[in-house]
């Protein structure tokens, strides 16, 4: 048939009849619809593979105790530092012991993968040790590049003026409430000149070794008797406090109390802090980076 009896012929056909239409109409919003689907889909395939985090699921070999980004940290090596740094087998260790000794090595694995990342080879124990505190001067080189101004430094010396100043030290008496006796009307006597025997008032044996730094002080008689002490003067004698087995009354014989360094003569430890406060904020930063990123599979015994 040639061309033109084609065009004879379909120009005597009828039109399709809107049914026909409304079904081909119904047939490609049909097909768009499904490519739509299948676009959307993957958009959120990709966006789930490239922000998904670090995943941490059990299921690893019964040998390793973890797996990061498919290598192994193996379970011995868990139990050999473990028997380092506590001096305990894995069915003696806590829970947080294994999970302190497990994220070090999952912390030093991180960074010996980053070190490759680098380029570095990491063969050799010596060789993989080198490659953390490569990935490590890396972060701290970053963060002694920019150098703070003077008022940084200023606005940090005053929110940690605490740091910059001598160490205070005391000489007091803490004094054991007799069962029975009123501790108010002990303190009173005291303030008073009383004796301590003629109230048959006994040492508590915490601050009997004469004048202590405060850090002393503040360890033996913990943070909230501590905290009355630091406020007491020379001579004076504290309203009676909760202590281990009754009231206690603290009387202070002398109280040397910290003086600040000036900001000019606490300078350079002022940088010196600063800058490793930045490089350890950095180094967590980083980390976090490092953890967000990676597969980290977790023994179950070991969640």
């Amino acid at each position: 048939m040639s061309l033109s009896e084609l065009l004879a012929r379909n120009a005597d056909e009828p039109a399709a009849s809107p049914p026909t239409a409304i079904g081909g109409a119904r047939a490609r919003l049909s097909l768009l619809l499904c490519a739509a689907g299948a676009v959307i889909g993957l958009i959120v395939a990709g966006y789930g593979l490239f922000t998904a985090q670090g995943t941490r699921l059990a299921g690893v070999p019964a040998e390793d105790a973890a797996v990061v980004n498919g290598v192994p940290i193996l379970r011995s090596d868990l139990i050999q530092q473990l028997s380092a740094l506590y001096g305990v087998q894995l069915s003696r260790s806590t829970p947080a012991q294994r999970r302190k000794v497990l994220d070090d090595l999952i912390r030093e694995e991180l960074y010996v993968q980053r070190g490759v990342e680098m380029g570095l080879p990491n063969d050799e124990i010596e060789v993989r040790q080198a490659l953390v505190l490569a990935a490590e001067a890396q972060v701290a080189q970053d963060a002694m590049t920019a150098r703070p101004s003077e008022p940084e430094l200023r606005n940090w010396y005053a929110t940690h003026r605490s740091r910059y100043a001598s160490e205070g030290m005391m000489t007091l008496h803490e004094w054991i409430v007799p069962p029975g006796a009123d501790a108010r009307a002990v303190a009173a006597n005291l303030r008073r000149g009383m004796a301590p025997q003629a109230q048959e008032l006994s040492s508590s044996g915490r601050v009997d070794d004469g004048t202590e730094f405060y850090f002393a002080a503040r360890a033996h008689l913990g943070g909230a008797a501590f905290a009355v002490a630091a406020t007491l003067a020379d001579g004076a004698v504290s309203e009676p406090v909760s202590g281990p087995g009754g009231m206690r009354v603290l009387q202070m014989v002398k109280n040397v109390r910290p003086v600040v360094i000036p900001f000019a003569e606490a300078r350079d430890k002022v940088l010196q802090d600063f800058l490793a406060d930045k490089v350890a904020r950095l180094q967590t930063g980083n980390e976090r980076f490092l953890q967000k990123r990676a597969d980290i599979r977790v023994a179950a015994d070991l969640q």
